[in-house]
């Protein structure tokens, strides 16, 4: 009897202590990546984040081309690529201060480490009403090898309720998926 007290009190307890999250919106996020390339243990080596076509003039006169940008995880780079309109390769750069905007892939892993990370864990966990959690702008640091420097993948993540404009703002690193900047506007800090 006092086994089935103690199950039923710790299962209450978990129950109270969920976090309520706002589902997401696709409106809200960016699009999904137009491909990904992983490794054999399935991490992102490549993603292909969006994909246009635009005109351009050339000595030749108006030509058409596909381009598509991203970010390289195996050379922290991020890349745009030029194909003509048959897909045949014409140009790529690689570089550190590109990358563009996140897919909604990457995004998706952002919040998730948001979430689990242990201090944002602690201050999610004390909300009383449904949390909104929404980001995916980029961040770079100014100072050579800081954790967010040149070529690393990393974004804001922001959580709020409809109270409370700001709850937690933290800098996801997707590199590593870890969290270099956790209270990033000292929003703790002054509690």
């Amino acid at each position: 009897m006092k086994i089935i007290l103690t199950a039923i009190v710790i299962m209450a307890s978990i129950t109270v202590n969920a976090i309520e999250y706002v589902p997401i919106r696709d409106a809200d996020v960016s699009e999904p990546a137009m491909s990904i390339t992983k490794d054999k243990e399935g991490a992102w080596l490549e993603v292909t984040a969006r994909e246009w076509q635009d005109v351009v003039f050339t000595d030749d006169g108006e030509k058409s081309y596909i381009y598509q940008q991203g970010y390289n995880y195996q050379k922290q780079k991020g890349f745009l690529k030029t194909y003509t309109t048959d897909r045949k390769l014409v140009n790529e750069v690689y570089t550190p201060e590109s990358g563009g905007m996140v897919s909604r892939e990457e995004l998706m892993k952002a919040f998730e480490i948001f979430k689990n990370h242990d201090a944002i864990h602690e201050t999610l966990a004390k909300e009383i009403t449904p949390i909104y959690i929404f980001g995916g702008f980029g961040y770079a640091d100014k100072t050579p090898n800081a954790a967010c420097y040149l070529g690393q993948r990393c974004v804001h993540v922001f959580a709020h309720t409809d109270s409370k404009d700001m709850i937690a703002h933290a800098i996801v690193k997707l590199n590593d998926q870890t969290i270099p900047y956790p209270d990033f506007d000292g929003l703790n800090a002054k509690k």
